[in-house]
């Protein structure tokens, strides 16, 4: 079963107890089923209890009954690891007075029903949105599993539909961004804590904790990768330092140098020479005077400067 199915499945699990939030449910899927009109429902589905709840709330709510129509096909999704045979479930109300029964709650003069009718929201309740939202994820969402991306989307090829499903994500404190895809209208978050927020306001609090825990396992291996990256700068920063300071030392030996060297610079000139692994602080304990790692930092930065003038003076 993929990630989306199983986040769908955990979402049907527990149902809302208020009446208004079932409504809220039962629009949010099927305002974004195949067929929603005034004279015919059809949602079709392969998640089992997703079709169950829609025919329980149609019978619950208004009393309408239902017709389900089962079928078997062939697995052919890429995203699950079985090929074996999966349900497919469709449902269908037809006739007008049938779908009258909901006319209290169908949304006043349109005469498309595939828009947010946030009118049946209880403005005393708080969570309708989110049970819409719900049911909108539940009929015609996906979410990729965290491991391999960051995706949530929610898809429809109604204009106005997205457009006024974008406006409630925002009020809800969301910024979903929007694509025409072919003939479809895709609501869609790619970044993680949009997606682990979304997940946890639909109530997929589970999904929505996978989300944050790959977040925190990317961010840990992100930082130890940038410790590694720092440290292996660091080590070839000390190494290049050493190899140039060695270079002049060595070249100030050769030409009989050293001796006008200050007696300051000659000591630490044949320190470092004498100890070519050792760090700045190492050499800072081992000298005389007990200098500071920046004290010999400064030291070995001046026999380069002398250095390089007597390169300069030899060539010209």
């Amino acid at each position: 079963m993929s990630f989306s199915s199983n986040s769908k499945h955990s979402l049907l699990e527990e149902m809302p107890t208020r009446t208004c939030c079932k409504k809220a449910l039962l629009m949010g899927i099927l305002t974004y089923s195949s067929v929603f009109s005034r004279e015919k429902i059809k949602y079709v589905t392969e998640i089992k209890p997703a079709a169950e709840t829609v025919i329980s709330l149609l019978d619950e709510l208004y009393g309408i009954k239902s017709n389900l129509y089962i079928t078997e096909r062939k697995n052919s999704r890429e995203d699950t690891e079985s090929k074996e045979a999966v349900n497919s479930y469709k449902i269908t109300v037809a006739g007008k007075k049938e779908i009258s029964k909901m006319s209290a709650d169908l949304k006043k003069n349109s005469v498309s029903l595939y828009r947010v009718n946030s009118e049946i929201f209880d403005k005393k309740c708080g969570r309708c949105a989110s049970y819409f939202m719900r049911g909108a994820f539940i009929a015609s969402g996906t979410v990729s599993r965290p491991q391999s991306s960051f995706h949530l989307e929610i898809s429809t090829p109604f204009k106005n539909l997205a457009s006024d499903t974008v406006e409630l994500c925002r009020e809800a404190g969301f910024s979903p961004r929007t694509a025409l895809r072919n003939s479809s209208n895709v609501i869609y978050f790619k970044k993680c804590d949009d997606i682990a927020d979304f997940l946890a306001f639909i109530g997929a609090n589970t999904a929505s904790f996978d989300y944050i825990n790959e977040s925190i396992v990317r961010e840990s291996r992100g930082l130890a990768n940038r410790a590694v990256n720092c440290d292996t700068a660091n080590i070839k920063k000390t190494v290049n330092a050493a190899t140039e300071t060695m270079t002049a030392i060595k070249y100030l030996k050769d030409n009989d140098l050293m001796e006008k060297l200050p007696p300051d610079l000659k000591k630490t000139a044949e320190l470092r020479y004498e100890n070519p692994q050792a760090s700045l602080v190492e050499l800072a304990e081992m000298s005389a005077q007990k200098l500071t790692k920046s004290g010999v930092n400064h030291r070995l930065k001046k026999i380069i400067e002398i250095y390089e003038k007597y390169k300069r003076g030899t060539t010209n």
